[in-house]
């Protein structure tokens, strides 16, 4: 069985608390599913943009102004929307990257954190 991606971003939360304790950073809560018409309403209204990526880190590096990734699961794949918003992420001058299990993104991280 697939681990859920919520379970994925937890684990990557936690480690980035652990590895790199200084370091701001913001989870979305992403497109979690809404049930009510009200709640869409509420979280569109809010400023809630689809394909946002999971995690973004505000800690410029190098070039970067900052770090944002789109977290996923094996077997899973990013949206168009998602891909649309990393692309624009990425013409403005942040890091913004897909990575695939845990491993992966710590390795992204522990990389963009030593530039």
């Amino acid at each position: 069985m697939k681990q859920p991606e919520h379970k994925l971003q937890k684990a990557v939360i936690k480690y980035l608390k652990l590895q790199h304790p200084d370091v701001f950073f913001n989870g979305s809560l992403g497109g979690q599913y809404q049930k009510y018409h009200s709640q869409r309403k509420k979280k569109t209204e809010s400023g809630y943009q689809s394909g946002f990526p999971d995690l973004f880190i505000y800690e410029p590096r190098n070039e970067y102004h900052g770090l944002a990734i789109e977290l996923k699961v094996k077997g899973n794949y990013p949206t168009e929307a998602q891909k649309r918003v990393l692309a624009i992420l990425n013409n403005k001058g942040f890091k913004a990257i897909v990575c695939t299990g845990i491993d992966e993104a710590m390795e992204q991280i522990d990389q963009y954190m030593k530039t």
